[in-house]
């Protein structure tokens, strides 16, 4: 064994060991022989020795590598070069990734993972309802319900789990950023209906009537009712990565949002098959405008290209709350009327977790997860009808939510 290769060696290990302690830096060791010329080249951890025919052997430094147009990483942007670590699995420069820049095996990461893209998505959303049972006809004793004694059932009109859908599509201004457009629509609807249980003794009551009509009469039997809701939001917004370390990467979101809500209910409740009939029906539609933001976080696995994601968005929409109310009863009583508007601020807090898939080129995205959204200060059916009903409207504000299965595929260039 020569003295030249033990020294070599030995200025290889000890650069080396520099590296790894020492970080990301360029370190260069000159020979201290006057026949040894031949420089050794340190960068990110890596080492090459130079051959006497060619020259020095340069590896690409670490600004190289994130500004090149293979990885088609943004310039100027330090955030996106934050928590990246020597051999953090999933990370730029894990083992699989050095191995593909110094002419090994490929990385099954073959850009940064977590790269914005420009590309489209479409969402399937089957989601439940909540605040939106309304109790519609009660069964007792007497058709006059200050006296009248329940005798058990009731009908209720309740919205089941339905179908919804969101589309959008994101343009990317850089590896780090990106401008996203997404629209959701959902609708749902129900109907019930309801038999009085013994026609002879009990009646049915209804206490959607305003109090001050007279109530159904000695042969009411049937009632049924409906109720509708749907709602659309239009998002426009910029999100950009803020944090990133290996195989987590945790981006901001900040844009505007429109927002639409609807419902709408008709109740009909017979006197008799051909005496008389009681009427009550009402309309509930919000139109707001607002800010949203956010944060999500995934992370990945390359391996498997299997991830773990969550999202919270939080909006602050100001907008008209509109609402009418009528009531007939050929019974008697007339009929009753409500009109009600009013501005105010209705924020709307969004939550998301889920396990989703990615391909190795990062064209393929398919996520699947578990979603709940609150409209706070809302106007609902239920709360609109009781506060006509009780004669004050001040304070009618509840809580709607949102709540169920999102499945997203997501292309991606």
């Amino acid at each position: 064994m020569s003295t030249n290769w033990t020294r070599n060696l030995l200025r290889g290990v000890i650069a080396g060991g520099l590296a790894l302690c020492g970080g990301m830096g360029a370190v260069s060791f000159s020979t201290a022989s006057a026949d040894e010329q031949l420089p050794l080249e340190l960068v990110t951890g890596l080492y090459a020795e130079a051959n006497a025919g060619d020259g020095v052997q340069t590896i690409p430094t670490t600004g190289e590598i994130l500004n090149s147009a293979e990885l088609e990483l943004c310039s100027a942007e330090g955030v996106c070069l934050e928590g990246l670590g020597a051999t953090s699995p999933g990370g730029l420069l894990d083992d699989g990734f050095m191995k593909r820049m110094v002419g090994g095996s490929r990385s099954c990461c073959p850009q940064p993972w977590w790269a914005h893209r420009t590309g489209a998505f479409s969402e399937y959303l089957y989601l439940t309802a909540g605040s939106s049972d309304l109790i519609y006809a009660v069964e007792g004793t007497d058709p006059n319900p200050a006296v009248a004694t329940p005798t058990g059932p009731i009908g209720i009109v309740d919205m089941d789990a339905e179908s919804g859908f969101r589309v959008g599509f994101s343009i990317a201004a850089s590896a780090c950023s990106s401008l996203n457009v997404a629209y959701t629509r959902w609708d749902a609807s129900s109907f019930d209906q309801i038999d009085s249980t013994d026609p002879l003794n009990n009646v049915l009551l209804s206490p959607l009537l305003h109090p001050t009509m007279n109530n159904t009469g000695a042969t009411s039997l049937r009632s049924n009712a409906e109720h509708k809701m749907s709602f659309q939001t239009i998002d426009m917004n910029y999100r950009h990565l803020w944090k990133q370390a290996g195989a987590l990467a945790v981006n901001w979101t900040g844009g505007l949002r429109y927002s639409n809500l609807e419902q709408t209910m008709r109740s009909r409740q017979t006197d008799g098959v051909a005496a008389g009939l009681a009427d009550v029906s009402t309309e509930i539609d919000f139109e707001g405008f607002g800010l949203t933001g956010g944060l999500d976080l995934t992370r990945y696995s390359c391996e498997t290209g299997l991830f773990i994601y969550g999202k919270g968005m939080t909006s602050l929409l100001a907008g008209d709350w509109t609402a009418d109310y009528i009531a007939n009863n050929q019974v008697g009583g007339g009929n009753a009327r409500n009109t009600y508007e009013d501005f105010h601020a209705t924020p709307i807090l969004e939550g998301e977790v889920g396990l989703g898939w990615q391909s190795a080129t990062g064209c393929v995205k398919l996520q699947s997860g578990y979603m709940m959204s609150g409209w706070y200060s809302a106007v609902t059916t239920r709360g609109y009808i009781d506060g006509v009903t009780n004669n004050d409207l001040i304070d009618i504000g509840e809580t709607i939510t949102f709540s169920g299965l999102t499945t997203r595929l997501t292309v991606q260039f």
